[in-house]
Formats: structure tokens, C-alpha cells, sequence
């Protein structure tokens, strides 16, 4: 047994728990010692079990990547309290609190400070978002993801935000834009494609906009507020 490696200890492992031919498969992070490359490939054996036994598997684990990837329902769970149960695909695009959004995502979702005027209209730094809630005005937090960034044409300033990219981190099929906003302190990150960035270069001054109906509002306690019209 010493002179196994870790990923064949793991499927020795999951051969011992097989024969005994449970009536659910307990996992505790079982992937967490493995190297990267090593680990896509377990996620994609476990998968492939999980499809043959046709038996429940509760998994606990801390990479997004695995919970994703290889669940038909996801529990997010935050100091021992529940957020939200749901699939990975809901979760991901209706989070229902800003916890779960800014924890399931890479890189995660952009927060960007946020209002609603009278009419419920909602704005976030400035640039309106053609979009509105329910109620009273009141500060949000507007989410929107790094692939939910686009590049504005020149001249539609009115539509997005001045974006001054600091860092440019290249990853072979996406180019992941890093800077901020409107000259503040405030750093989001853009997914873009290689052609989209190929003029770009670090200290360029751009203007970014969210692709229309992904933007998330989060009121002041960190839960999700509907827009009119949309997702609940």
C-alpha cells in the first residue's frame, strides 16, 4: 500500500466503499491531497460512478470547481446555516444572497455600490442599468460577473463605467481584465476574449457596460431584491 500514489489510494478507497454496496456514499473533501490535473480527472471517474450505482453521494468539499461540476443539487453552506439549496446552474445565476454569489464564481462576481431612486430605477455608480425594483429608494450592492462584462463603443460613456486596466492576465481562451472604476479605488475584473483585448494593453482607459439583464441587486442585509420583470 506504501508504495501506492495518491490517486490510486483514493480509487482503493472508493473500491473498499463499493463492495460494501451502501445506501449512500459519505465524502469529506476526498479529492483535497491530489495535484490539479489529478484531481479533474477523479471528478470526472466519481461522476461516472455516481451515474453507474445509482446511489446518493453526499459530498462536502470547498472547491466551487467540484461542486459545480459534479452536482445535481448544491447546498451552500455558511457558519453552519443553510443560504441556498438548489441546482448549480440556479445558484450560480439567481443567487439569493450576496454570501452565495461572491463564494461560487471565478474569479467572483464583481460588487459594485449600488442605489434605487424613488421610482425604483436602480443605478450602480452613477450609470443607470435600465432596470428596477419594488419599492422605496434605498443603497444596494450590484453584482455582475467578470463574463458579463463588455466592452462599450467608443462614445457610450453614458452607458457604462471609465475602467483603467492595472493587470492583464492572460489564459489562453479568455483574457481577464483587472482595474477600476471611474478612477476610485474600486477593482473588478472583466472576462473578455483575445481578440476583444487585442489592443488593449495595461494603462489603457477603456469603458465597460453589463450585458443587459445580468446585473444582481443585494439590499443592505446582503439578501437578493427582485427586478420588475425578472428572475424573482
Amino acid at each position: 500500500p506504501g508504495q501506492l500514489s495518491g490517486g490510486q489510494r483514493q480509487r482503493a478507497a472508493l473500491g473498499r466503499a463499493m463492495v460494501r454496496k451502501p445506501a449512500a456514499f459519505l465524502m469529506d473533501e476526498p479529492l483535497s491531497n491530489l495535484d490539479a490535473a489529478l484531481r479533474v480527472h477523479m471528478r470526472s471517474e466519481l461522476a461516472d460512478l455516481h451515474r453507474s450505482l445509482r446511489t446518493t453521494f453526499i459530498y462536502v468539499t470547498h472547491d466551487q470547481a467540484e461542486a459545480l461540476t459534479m452536482s445535481d443539487r448544491m447546498a451552500v453552506i455558511v457558519d453552519g446555516t443553510i443560504l441556498q439549496l438548489g441546482t448549480p446552474e440556479d445558484i450560480y445565476r439567481a443567487p439569493v444572497d450576496q454570501r452565495v454569489a461572491e463564494f461560487v464564481g471565478s474569479p467572483r462576481i464583481n460588487i459594485i455600490p449600488g442605489q434605487a431612486d424613488d421610482n425604483g430605477h436602480v443605478s450602480a455608480y452613477g450609470t443607470p442599468l435600465q432596470q428596477r425594483i419594488a419599492g422605496r429608494a434605498r443603497r444596494l450592492s450590484v453584482g455582475i460577473r467578470p463574463e458579463h462584462l463588455m466592452l462599450a463603443p467608443d462614445g457610450a460613456h453614458n452607458e457604462g463605467w471609465p475602467f483603467r486596466v492595472t493587470h492583464k492576465e492572460n489564459l489562453g481562451s479568455d483574457f481577464f481584465l483587472h482595474g477600476y472604476l471611474n478612477g476610485s479605488e474600486h477593482r473588478v475584473v472583466a472576462r473578455l476574449t483575445p481578440d476583444e483585448v487585442s489592443r488593449i494593453s495595461v494603462g489603457s482607459e477603456i469603458t465597460l457596460r453589463a450585458a443587459p439583464g445580468t446585473p444582481i441587486a443585494f439590499g443592505e442585509q446582503g439578501r437578493r431584491v427582485a427586478f420588475i420583470g425578472g428572475t424573482p
